[in-house]
């Protein structure tokens, strides 16, 4: 009867060590697709927080309005990749801005901060990382 147990006991010790090796890699995986994002610097970034109250809708809408007015004004792609996280509708859009000149990007970047400056839940980033959640 010792011998059986020992048995069970040595399986499960075998099973559990691989259970546990698998969880490492795949943690190991997330974190180098995590760390393959951080690697990129964007050049600016619009942060709709929440501070217990949900993210400013409206302006979202402004934003979301502007980015596809000016994608059809100047017929220009503006790439925007957003990254949700929180749970009030917490969002950042990252945008390279890459199809832009500079002084286009100035603009696009002044713009924009004029056309949400009465939020209070929206942060700015410029020529940073965008993180993903």
């Amino acid at each position: 009867m010792k011998i059986f147990i020992l048995i069970i006991a040595f399986a499960l010790v075998i099973g559990s060590c691989k259970s546990v090796k698998n969880t490492s890699e795949t943690s190991q995986t997330q974190l180098t697709e995590k760390t393959m994002k951080l690697d990129s610097v964007y050049r600016f970034t619009v942060s709709f927080i929440s501070i217990g109250s949900g993210i400013d809708h409206k302006a979202q809408e402004l934003f979301n309005k502007y980015i596809n007015d000016y994608r059809e004004k100047n017929n220009q792609t503006i790439v925007v990749e957003t990254s949700k996280w929180g749970r009030e509708g917490e969002i950042d859009y990252c945008m390279n801005l890459n199809e832009l000149t500079v002084s286009q990007q100035e603009l696009f970047i002044a713009d924009i901060k004029n056309l949400l400056k009465t939020s209070t839940r929206i942060k700015y980033k410029e020529n940073s990382i965008c993180i993903p959640h």
